[in-house]
């Protein structure tokens, strides 16, 4: 960093290794907050030529973390540059960098956990599930980064979530300039509602039924995403089949996506205290052979979510919903979903 002072260039390289150090650890709020004080203390003064590798590592930083709008700002900076290797006079931001949450509202979330359950909230156990969300918000968060990330956006876009629970990837999807509409059952956990509530997500309170259409908006849908799916009965006898399934994604391809739209189901294989549903010896993750019969050919494995099963991502364009629903290939088949 030769353009610059000792002294600066010695802050920047500390703070860029607390970033470093901050992203190698999972620590993404401490990450972001140090790429965004780089940002915002050094270079709405100047950029340099000498700054080169320290935007790179921002711009990829910044992707990890889930905001996009500052990797595309920088990205644009290198463009227009030829990589700061030409028209750098008075090269400067605009404006200031903001953190995906600030301070405030991170406090105001992780204090969420003392929210009292009420006889109406959707409980696991003794304790309110959802406490967790509020307790460990940083790796909510990370994983809630990896959701977004996984859907490669290239453009802004209209979503769907359904079932929003603390509604973070709600957030991460509006600060990056997405228009986002959430949907998540009435009687949800007071802290999923208060949480929703802090984060100003646009949610609709409804309960998602088999055989029953969704909420009619004015506008279709870009995306419709849908993670930890409960919704389908699962881990219940009243788990959805394809039948069940059909008139869900038809009611998508119908009345909710745009052409050339798509969903992202992420199904849950189990859930705490609840063993794997297990046919002839073997684990079913959606609970039936007929329903992983239907979905195979669209499950996929996303590189950021290794750690989850290739049967528990399914991803359908309309198209492929037209053509799945429509064939006569996918038999509806009878088994048990007795856990043994």
């Amino acid at each position: 960093m030769k353009n610059r002072d000792e002294r600066t260039a010695i802050e920047i390289n500390s703070h860029m290794a607390k970033a470093k150090s901050a992203v190698n650890s999972a620590m993404s709020f401490a990450a972001d907050e140090y790429c965004c004080l780089i940002c915002n203390a050094y270079f709405r003064k100047n950029i340099y030529q000498s700054d080169l590798q320290v935007i790179e590592d921002l711009i990829l930083f910044f992707k990890l973390l889930g905001s996009l709008n500052n990797t595309s700002v920088l990205e644009e900076i290198l463009k227009s540059t030829n990589n700061l290797k030409k028209n750098i006079d008075n090269l400067h931001l605009k404006k200031d960098f903001q953190p995906v949450l600030s301070d405030d509202l991170k406090n105001k979330l992780r204090n969420l956990h003392n929210n009292k359950k009420t006889n109406a909230s959707r409980l696991h156990g003794d304790d309110d599930f959802y406490a967790k969300y509020a307790r460990d918000l940083d790796t909510n968060f990370a994983r809630n980064v990896e959701r977004f990330n996984g859907l490669r956006l290239k453009k802004n876009s209209r979503i769907l979530d359904i079932g929003c629970g603390f509604g973070l990837f709600s957030h991460i999807a509006t600060f990056n300039g997405h228009k986002v509409d959430s949907i998540d059952m009435p009687n949800a956990s007071p802290i999923l509602k208060e949480a929703t509530k802090l984060l100003k997500v646009k949610k609709h309170e409804f309960m998602v039924k088999k055989n029953t259409p969704l909420l009619k908006f004015k506008n279709k849908f870009d995306v419709v995403t849908a993670f930890q799916i409960f919704f389908n009965g699962h881990t219940t006898d009243k788990l959805w089949d394809v039948a069940e399934w059909k008139y869900f994604l038809m009611d998508l391809y119908d009345n909710v996506l745009n052409d050339a739209g798509f969903v992202t189901l992420v199904f849950n294989a189990e859930h705490k205290n609840l063993k794997p549903i297990l046919i002839d010896g073997e684990q079913v993750f959606l609970g039936k052979k007929s329903l992983e019969e239907f979905f195979k050919p669209f499950f996929i494995m996303l590189p950021s979510m290794a750690r989850l099963d290739n049967k528990m991502i399914a991803l359908l364009t309309k198209k492929n919903i037209k053509d799945a629903c429509q064939s006569n290939i996918f038999i509806k088949r009878s088994f048990s979903i007795k856990s043994e």
